[in-house]
This record gives C-alpha cells, structure tokens and sequence, in this order.
C-alpha cells in the first residue's frame, strides 16, 4: 500500500476509534477495586487499581503525565538506565527537582539483559509496567514475576503517530492510576497535535515534490522499510533512501549515500551522542556540534548540505513515546517548509511540559544548519 494510502487509513482509524475505543478502559470489566485490562500485548490482566506500588520499565514520562508528581512517588522500582544512562539530561534535570528519585531501587534495563525478577518479587508491586517491545528481551523474568503473582502490563507507544494505539495505552495509565479523565486530556491533546499535521499531509504532497531523507543514528547507523524510525520518515512525507538496503536498522554505505545525494539529512541527537540535545543544552552548542559532524567525505556535495538542509533532533521524540507529534511536527517543517511555515515544534513541546510534566521546559531540543 502506498504512503498517502496508508495516511488515509490511520485518520479513517482515528475517526472509527477515536471517541469510542478509549484504551484500556473500553476493554476492562471491574468487580470492586479490582479491573481486567487487556494490555497491549492482547493479555488480559487482573490488577487492583488504584495502584499503590509501582515498578516501570519505560514510558516514565507518559506514566507521569497521566499520573502527575503523585504517581511519580509511587514507584517502587525502574530501570534506572532508561534515564541515567540513556538521557542524562533528563535524568539530571528530574533529579535536580526530586533529589528522593536517586534512591528508587534498580530493577535492570531489558534491553541490556539486566532485568531482574528477583528484584522486581522483592518489591512486591501491585503492578509492573513494560513496553510491548521489551517483552522478548524478558519473557522468563515475567513469566517468573507473574508466578509470584505480581501483574505484568504492557503498554505500547513505538507505532508512529497511531492515535488508536496511543490512546489504548494511556487509557491503561489512566485505569492504573484512577486517573482517566487526565488520560483522557493526554490524548485529546495528541489527537489534535497528529490528526491536524497529516490532514495537512495529504494535500501538501500532492503540490511539492517529496524530499529524499537521511535519517542516521550513531555513527552511519540508518532506519529501514521495517524500522518504526524509517516509518515516522515516510509517514512525515519523505523518501527515506535507507529502505531500499535496510529492512530494520543497520549501517548504511557511505558510498550509497552519495550516490542517492538526499535532500534533507537528520541526526539523532542527545547529550554524548553525534549532536548534544536535551535539557540544560544551548543552541549555540548544538549548532556547532552540528556543523562539525557533517564534515564528511563528499558531503560537501550533497544537496542537503549545499541548501543548508542538515538538522539534528532529540532522541526523546524518536523513540517510542506519546510526544512522538514533536517529531512529526519538526519533519513536516523541514521537509516542507512553505507549505508548514505556521508550525512551531518548539512551542508544542513547551506547552507540553506546561500542561503534562513535572518539570520545566528549557535546553536545546532540535538544530538545524541554516538556524540563525
């Protein structure tokens, strides 16, 4: 199926689910205090809500925007290095405000292999919340933490721009947390920051040609056909040249990038990696930094470096989260910049830190060449 038809699809998705299909609550029975979720891994799951005791995984920031400083002293337990040691900024920044955080006990990071299901039992959580894409690196943790009878949910942001995903999660959040009509505020404003950008979309491509995108990660890792990276790309109305060589995430031919000379080319940036970006950051910095990586060989050639088309964003916004709509907003701009000149990112992620999260909006968030 073509990109623009797959645009149609996700807003006639967006419009059959939207009111109707809230997340966890449109699919919960309750008996008292305690709810069947079916999580999105499709498993139904038995939990007393509220919930008192919590351990996370990922997606602390969407627990928080749902359930506020409160639910922020909830949790027992986390993988400490999903902020630590993959966002120091952040990490430095919520720990400058809750100092307390530093002491929330380490349950090991599943991607690393460190998750640990003797730490999470000693807890004893009413509820262990994980990302769908984190089940296969821990299947026999859970397996082992369920036995023990503690709940393991799954909740699921990594499908680009997917309202109906998006919302079931954080409709689950909500049920958790007993805080749904907060959840349900999350979402109204995610729906209006995504479904008004790709109604855009549609007509936009039909009047300028689509640009051909580079999207790296570190070093000359690139995002494929498979990769939800190379899909926010087409999405966003770009050509992502890595689909053609990659299906999922891999490094990219240096001489395959020159030979396709893209139009626009975006690093994935954050504090220690390629372009620091994050809270704290300052645009001068992150505008050197910029310039510097793109002296490569040949670069000098490329389209996208002679017209200044060379930017850098924040791996927040690329990662599997519900502030996925800043990143959709910045590609639009940067790929079509006059038809998307009233867009500002920037300005929506500021007021998504004033209407959502604990902490205050500042630092360096995305750069680019040309920016003043």
């Amino acid at each position: 199926m073509k990109k623009a038809g797959l645009l149609l699809v996700l807003i006639i998705t967006m419009a059959i689910f939207g009111a109707g299909c809230i997340g966890a609550k449109a699919t919960q029975t309750q008996t008292g205090k305690v709810v069947t979720i079916t999580d999105m891994m499709g498993r139904q799951v038995k939990v007393k809500v509220p919930v008192q005791r919590v351990v996370i995984t990922f997606n602390v920031e969407e627990y928080l925007a749902v359930g506020g400083v409160n639910a922020l002293k909830k949790i027992v337990g986390w993988s400490r290095y999903y902020w630590e040691g993959r966002r120091p900024t952040v990490w430095e920044v919520y720990v400058k405000k809750f100092p307390w955080i530093k002491d929330i006990p380490d349950v090991g990071y599943p991607w690393k292999g460190t998750f640990s299901a003797e730490k999470v039992i000693e807890l004893k959580p009413d509820v262990v919340i994980m990302s769908k894409e984190q089940y296969r690196y821990a299947k026999e943790q859970i397996e082992r933490i369920e036995k023990a009878g503690i709940p393991v949910v799954f909740i699921d942001y990594y499908e680009p721009f997917n309202i109906t995903a998006h919302e079931k999660s954080t409709m689950i959040l909500g049920t958790l947390l007993g805080k749904e009509d907060r959840a349900k505020e999350l979402m109204q404003y995610y729906k209006q920051q995504v479904q008004s950008i790709l109604e855009r979309l549609q007509k936009v491509e039909k009047e300028y040609p689509k640009p051909k995108v580079l999207l790296l990660g570190k070093g000359w890792t690139s995002y494929g056909r498979n990769h939800y990276r190379g899909k926010m790309i087409e999405f966003a109305g770009g050509i992502n040249i890595a689909a053609n060589v990659l299906e999922s995430s891999g490094e990219i031919n240096p001489e395959y990038v020159l030979k396709e000379n893209p139009d626009v080319i975006i690093f994935i940036g954050k504090k220690g990696w390629n372009v620091d970006l994050g809270y704290t950051v300052s645009k001068e910095r992150a505008k050197g930094m910029l310039k510097e990586i793109i002296k490569r060989p040949g670069w000098e050639n490329l389209n996208a470096v002679k017209n200044k088309r060379v930017y850098a964003i924040h791996i927040y916004f690329v990662h599997g989260h519900i502030y996925d709509f800043v990143a959709l907003q910045y590609f639009v701009k940067w790929f079509y910049p006059e038809a998307f000149k009233d867009i500002d990112p920037e300005k929506s992620w500021k007021e998504f830190h004033e209407k959502f999260l604990p902490v205050g909006y500042n630092g360096t968030w995305a750069v680019g060449f040309a920016d003043p």
